[in-house]
């Protein structure tokens, strides 16, 4: 099953599961839900006991990490999972920088500083990159119900300095 397919069934069970379907049915996956936490909490252990990385190399992957995050069983604290999905998406940012400010019970807080040099200039823009850091916190982090990104004003210009030598010299005459 590819990435795509994983996310339609993902859709899928979260659809079947708000419809109002038969509490039965309910109660039915979520005792396979209880089931499969339970052989990924011991295959985490054996994987913990292994060393070398395994447990961080089964979270690697994408649908894994997502059934190990929704048994609280990800290997990675959510810091470091927010720092990496920000690594991951800085390419994308043009030269802003995102930085963790707070990581809370349901929301995560983020300064975007702009780029340098930055002007300040398009907002499609700005919303591109708030976008893109946004994203890339929810996939990493989706147990916060919030993803605040606060963005830093790009710094003023630099001033014109003009010589007062050249404010006093009669206009046509060389200095």
């Amino acid at each position: 099953m590819n990435d795509h397919e994983v996310t339609e069934r993902v859709r899928r069970v979260e659809e079947l599961l708000e419809s109002g379907a038969d509490p039965r049915a309910v109660e039915l996956a979520e005792a396979l839900l209880d089931l499969y936490g339970e052989a990924l909490a011991r295959i985490m252990t054996v994987a913990r006991a292994a060393g070398g990385g395994l447990p961080e190399r089964i979270a690697a992957d994408d649908l894994v990490a997502h059934l190990l995050l929704l048994h609280n069983l990800h290997p990675l604290d959510a810091n470091t999972r927010i720092r990496h999905a920000l690594d991951g998406v800085r390419d994308r940012l043009g030269g802003a920088e995102p930085e963790i400010v707070a990581v809370e019970e349901d929301a995560v807080r983020l300064r975007l500083r702009p780029a340098p040099g930055a002007k300040g200039g398009c907002g499609s823009t700005a919303a591109r990159t708030r976008s893109a850091v946004e994203q890339a916190v929810r996939d990493a982090a989706p147990e916060f119900e919030r993803v605040v990104v606060e963005e830093e004003a790009p710094a003023p210009p630099e001033p014109v300095v003009i010589p007062v030598e050249s404010l006093l010299r009669a206009p046509g005459t060389r200095a």
